[in-house]
């Protein structure tokens, strides 16, 4: 099993595929280092149901999501949030979040609940996701090479 510096690798490997596909919608430096950034989290996520740097990332995200959502009085969002990241902990490893389709789906709903809830963002997610998908594809590609060969 590759180690999070590979899968980070392979995380720009699939920025860089991608981008090369989608440079003439990258406007700005900027844009293409949050593109860079959500491909390696990506490259990180499917490991987020085991320790890992994956896991660690994701759970400092979540808190600082929910201390902004409960300073917002945003207690149903934050409710949500707290359920879905028990699910991480309770689910084997190479189990759900090794799934091509749960690696798919699932940054394609948050982009479209995103959209829908704050449409002036959905342009922005939705290449947001693809970069993320992008970079957890890598994770499952390495996964599966180191697996059988």
């Amino acid at each position: 099993m590759p180690g999070y510096r590979a899968h980070l690798v392979g995380g720009v490997v699939a920025y860089g595929i991608t981008l090369s596909l989608l440079v003439s919608y990258c406007s700005s430096v900027f844009l293409a280092a949050e593109w860079l950034l959500f491909a390696l989290a990506g490259s990180l996520f499917p490991d987020v149901d085991t320790k890992s740097k994956g896991q660690k990332l994701l759970y400092q995200i979540l808190f600082i999501i929910l201390i902004v959502l409960a300073l917002q009085r945003k207690f149903f969002p934050a409710a949500v949030i707290s359920i879905l990241a028990i699910i991480p902990l309770v689910v084997r490893h190479r189990g759900l979040f090794h799934r091509f389709w749960f690696v798919v789906c699932l940054p394609l709903l948050a982009a479209a609940a995103i959209g829908f809830y704050a449409p002036q963002y959905a342009r922005i997610v939705i290449f947001d996701a693809i970069f993320f998908i992008a970079g957890a594809i890598s994770h499952l590609f390495l996964d599966f090479v180191v697996r059988r060969g």
